[in-house]
């Protein structure tokens, strides 16, 4: 019990110090990128007032151990709505939370996307991608965060309005035409590869930005997408959020953030807010995404020429500041899943 409670302790504290910053007065989210841009001021000014008031209800709900529901300041209508819209339909599935199986296995899975990302069909190289970056300009005080601009947009859930690609709206008119539950990771992932040409980063992004756009919608398991899906779990009482939560751990991952220890801490956080009703194969599957896009990361880093060339010379150039420094700088290259200190790329 006494290690439950200090890692959960832990857990919180980046939270706790954000929370107890200066707040960004809180509204509703209406900003939305128009074009896919990675260093956006104004987007991140929303993004922060957005993050705050989702600490402020996950603190709520741990302190009442119930499902506390969200601010109408983290509310707001799926972009993405006429496209995809929610369908009056009854569930015939049969729901058992008692636990969870997976109708997929991580590490075929993982193969399976490997095997796309160099399959030989495609006239595009191995891109690694650009990362969207906060902006270190205007009022905008990027020292006052402890986070990634992706991961504070997976927490809120609001990958759609801040970190635009631009191909959604393609993926999902495929999607749509497409049988009923027959979509599969792999499918998804490669039509999402196709229409971001070989650009990996991208390619997971833009079935984030799909896949979790109406997560605040009542009837969110009748959207038009999601009929198209898969079970990734039997009998999962939430559908939807297993396929958001992979692949939003699975970009965790793929970016370098430590998606495990997320995943870990959101079971937790999902445990203590909601008890028995916890979903089991939501937390499965962050587990399993955050394991497949660390996977991923290493596998695009030693394939992508470009990036590799980019770390080469980085490296080459930083090593005799290594070495004045007396071996106080660490430098951690692709070769072990990381970056080197200092990239911007």
């Amino acid at each position: 019990m006494k290690t439950f409670l200090m890692k959960f302790i832990l857990g919180c504290l980046p939270f706790v110090f954000m929370c107890c910053g200066s707040l960004v007065g809180a509204q509703e989210v209406i900003y939305q990128q128009k074009k896919l841009s990675f260093i956006d001021p104004e987007g991140d000014r929303a993004l922060q007032s957005v993050f705050f008031a989702t600490c402020e209800t996950g603190v709520k709900k741990c302190m009442t151990f119930s499902n506390v529901p969200p601010q109408s300041s983290q509310l707001r209508k799926p972009r993405f709505a006429a496209e995809n819209p929610i369908l009056d339909r009854e569930s015939h599935r049969t729901i058992d939370n008692s636990h969870a199986f997976a109708s997929f296995d991580e590490r075929k899975t993982l193969a399976n996307l490997k095997g796309i990302i160099v399959g030989r069909k495609q006239n595009y190289p191995i891109t690694f991608g650009a990362i969207h970056e906060w902006a270190a300009e205007g009022n905008f005080d990027v020292s006052k965060l402890f986070l990634s601009k992706p991961v504070m947009a997976l927490a809120t859930a609001t990958s759609s309005r801040f970190m635009y690609v631009g191909q959604e709206r393609n993926l999902i008119k495929w999607i749509l035409s497409q049988k009923d539950k027959s979509v599969t990771i792999e499918k998804l992932f490669r039509k999402s590869h196709s229409l971001n040409r070989g650009n990996v980063y991208l390619t997971i992004l833009t079935i984030e930005n799909v896949l979790s756009d109406a997560t605040f919608e009542k009837d969110r398991e009748k959207t038009a997408v999601n009929q198209k899906l898969v079970d990734l779990y039997a009998k999962s009482p939430n559908k939807f959020g297993d396929w958001y939560h992979f692949f939003g751990t699975m970009l965790a991952g793929y970016i370098g953030e430590p998606a495990e220890l997320i995943a870990k801490m959101y079971s937790m956080y999902r445990q203590i807010s909601r008890g028995d009703l916890a979903e089991k194969s939501t937390m499965d599957a962050d587990a399993k995404g955050a394991l497949i896009g660390k996977e991923l990361r290493t596998f695009v880093l030693e394939r992508d020429v470009v990036y590799r060339n980019r770390l080469d010379k980085q490296i080459r150039e930083m090593e005799p500041l290594s070495k004045r420094s007396l071996g106080n700088l660490k430098w951690v290259g692709p070769n072990k899943g990381g970056m080197y200190i200092g990239t911007r790329f």
